[in-house]
């Protein structure tokens, strides 16, 4: 049976929580997108990834994943499976290795229209101090900001969704770039709009002075 979102006694493990302005049964369907949930992660430049039956979360189901992880700099060539599915729609994936087991994904209802999904990573407990500490460096640190992420894509959809087209950008164009590439595009999208806001600012004091007769 799916192990609870907090850790269990004697058990190694991180998570986050995050509400979501979602139903429970809307959040149920996003976390089905695996690649997409993936993806969402800012610190994991996916290079392949490879799924059995994409959008659909089975007991055995297969995932073939070849990722940067730019937080601790691992290299990842690896297999992930379903491990567990529950009714409720929360599953869980294994790991074929690296210090990472595990991670879960469970959503819990706040009201009608909120929920709370929790993302878990579960650890080896039973190894030693000294091989720990050595393999320290392949504890995954993007847990926070992996969150932090999925918050703010469903904010954006929320203020921006109405836009046509946008949805699909973000999720097909966007998310579809390594999360380098994503923010260089996203400084220079930054550059460019202070480079027109400050052309602006000239042109309008140009047109002032120009009205005054200085000019």
């Amino acid at each position: 049976m799916m192990q609870d979102a907090a850790a269990q006694a004697g058990e190694d493990a991180a998570w986050i929580s995050v509400e979501l302005p979602l139903s429970q049964r809307d959040a149920y369907a996003f976390i089905q997108q695996t690649e997409l949930l993936f993806r969402l992660n800012p610190y994991l430049a996916i290079k392949s990834w490879q799924e059995d039956a994409p959008g659909r979360i089975y007991l055995g189901k297969k995932i073939h994943l070849d990722a940067l992880n730019e937080m601790n700099g691992m290299q990842q060539t690896m297999t992930l499976s379903v491990t567990d599915v529950q009714p409720d729609g929360s599953y869980a994936l294994g790991y074929d290795k690296g210090l990472k087991q595990g991670s879960f994904f469970t959503v819990e209802s706040i009201t009608p229209d909120t929920c709370r999904l929790t993302l878990k990573d579960r650890y080896p407990a039973e190894i030693s101090v000294a091989e720990r500490e050595a393999r320290l460096n392949e504890v995954d640190r993007s847990l926070i900001p992996w969150g932090a992420a999925i918050h703010g894509y469903f904010k954006r959809r929320k203020y921006w969704g109405w836009l046509p087209l946008y949805n699909r950008f973000q999720d097909s164009f966007w998310f579809g770039m390594v999360p380098r590439h994503r923010r260089i595009a996203r400084l220079l999208v930054w550059i460019t709009v202070l480079e027109f806001v400050v052309f602006l600012f000239v042109f309008v004091i140009y047109w002032l002075e120009l009205a005054r007769g200085k000019i």
